[in-house]
């Protein structure tokens, strides 16, 4: 089969965000009739998820590369840099070519990744999907909260530096949720989450899950991140508990990603795979 988008991205965990956004990207590009398929060394599928694999040449496919992956290992003609973090932080390049198209996860992000190019990207280079499944993550009144939790993941550094609040009975959340069925039972059960990783969809989690939130900096020592204004704090949307379930299934924000990529590269309409009208499929993709 023929792909419009090819996503290069490692074996699916649950454990890591940005490996679920680029699978949830293909998902949603599936979804809104955009032939895409993962190219991973080893093949993984969420459930329920639209997400085939590709397994052979990519050809004249559009290629899209986290920021971790270095070059174009996949020597693809048409590259779409999608920075989920900043660039070459935690592997990858500093700077992409003119020739690549690069995206931005968090469009709090896009001053940081436009030092990355030569030309600022602007807001039509957001590309954000929703990561935070209803069916997992939940709030619930009836369950009582009776433990305290520590996040260290990216923040192993500040840990060493900054104990936690002494006198505490605190475990550890990585220890207690090998997938998200756990995470989600963990969070309804967890009184405070202090983690040390201020960048990290976990926060979010928590938040919906009726948590209470910690996070540590040298400025503001033990603080709640949702109204702090540190550098390294995740986009608190407005309205996250009311809207994250719509967020998480509504494919449609693929249609601006896909109309900004036909800047550049022609790319094929959209064969839906959902009742539209032709008026709708008319404006999307305009005659000339």
């Amino acid at each position: 089969m023929k792909y419009i988008f090819i996503i290069l991205a490692p074996p699916y965990t649950s454990k890591s965000s940005g490996v679920r956004a680029l699978y949830r990207l293909c998902h949603h590009l599936n979804e809104a009739g955009y032939p895409s398929a993962i190219k991973a060394d080893r093949e993984v599928r969420p459930s329920d998820w639209n997400v085939p694999f590709h397994r052979g040449a990519v050809g004249d496919s559009i290629v899209v590369y986290p920021e971790i992956v270095s070059g174009n290992p996949l020597r693809a003609g048409k590259v779409v840099r999608w920075a989920l973090n900043d660039p070459g932080l935690l592997a990858g390049d500093t700077t992409y070519p003119d020739e690549e198209m690069v995206f931005v996860y968090d469009p709090q992000k896009l001053e940081t990744v436009s030092r990355a190019v030569s030309e600022p990207l602007g807001p039509n280079r957001v590309l954000w999907t929703g990561l935070i499944d209803p069916e997992v993550i939940f709030p619930d009144a009836s369950v009582p909260k009776t433990i305290d939790c520590s996040f260290t993941h990216k923040g192993r550094a500040l840990r060493e530096r900054f104990p936690l609040p002494p006198g505490l009975s605190i475990e550890a959340l990585e220890d207690r949720t090998p997938d998200m069925a756990a995470l989600g039972d963990t969070l309804r059960r967890t009184r405070t989450l202090y983690s040390y990783d201020h960048y990290s969809n976990v926060l979010r989690e928590a938040a919906i899950s009726g948590c209470d939130i910690r996070v540590i900096s040298e400025e503001e020592g033990w603080h709640d991140p949702r109204g702090c204004s540190c550098q390294k704090n995740i986009w608190w949307q407005d309205n996250l508990v009311e809207n994250y379930a719509r967020k998480f299934r509504d494919s449609s924000f693929t249609h601006d990603f896909v109309r900004e990529v036909h800047t550049r590269w022609p790319v094929p309409e959209a064969a839906p795979l959902r009742k539209q009208s032709d008026r709708f499929w008319k404006v999307l993709w305009p005659r000339r």
